[in-house]
């Protein structure tokens, strides 16, 4: 059966087009809150970057092993690259210069950062150990006591002796016999050195009883402390 009129016949009801539902857009504080995440992790990103390129400053430490009342030279320190925590950092140094002529209060190894608390007060000197040797007297000539001495050991005679640094940096305290007959060759001078540490005085007494003991006025660069070969070393 054709229809009467075929403009009146329904083909079912039009959709309209865009009437479901809408996905909501986010609200004006979640966009703030996902914008300021995405800038921290720019922030912590770009910070681990800088941390690789900066792997730390270089400070100073022990360039050898430092014994108690080590009077610090030159040649006692170096610089090594590390990173520090802030605090640590506070107590340690940079410049040598600003620890050079300072005295250690404790004994710091090889490669021991150097910091303020390990320095003695700077107005205080280290307690002096006396100990009393003969010296060759020759060499006493031009020093008085409160000088600083480095304290050399000669065993054997001729081509065949040997010499050695015993000590470096000790005090001469005092000069006991001071007549002129004991500058010459093979007199016998009495002195006391002041030396700081058990270590320090066995060493000048093992050379005392083993060879004969000459006295150099000492240089700064020559640090303080028992030499190669020492007692207790």
């Amino acid at each position: 059966m054709v229809p009467s009129d075929p403009a009146t016949v329904h083909l079912g009801e039009p959709h309209p087009i865009g009437t479901g539902r809408r996905r909501a857009l986010p609200a004006g504080r979640a966009v703030v809150g996902g914008f300021l995440v995405a800038v921290a992790a720019v922030i912590v990103f770009a910070a681990s970057l800088a941390g690789a390129s900066n792997p730390g400053q270089s400070w100073i430490v022990a360039a050898r092993p430092l014994s108690v009342g080590t009077v610090l030279g030159p040649g006692d320190l170096t610089s090594a690259t590390m990173r520090l925590s802030h605090g640590t950092a506070g107590l340690a140094y940079r410049q040598a210069a600003r620890v050079e002529g300072r005295t250690l209060a404790v004994a710091v190894p090889a490669g021991g950062l150097i910091q303020a608390p390990l320095l003695a007060s700077s107005n205080q000197a280290p307690a002096l150990r006396p100990v009393n040797v003969a010296v060759d007297p020759v060499s006493l000539s031009g020093l008085s006591p409160g000088q600083p001495v480095d304290v050399l050991a000669t065993q054997g005679t001729g081509s065949s002796a040997s010499v050695a640094v015993v000590m470096r940096g000790a005090t001469l305290v005092a000069v006991t016999q001071s007549s002129s007959s004991l500058l010459s060759p093979g007199g016998s001078g009495q002195v006391t050195i002041g030396v700081t540490t058990l270590v320090e005085v066995e060493a000048v007494i093992q050379a005392a009883h083993s060879g004969t003991i000459t006295l150099v006025a000492a240089a700064r660069s020559d640090g303080v402390g028992p030499g190669p070969g020492s007692a207790g070393s």
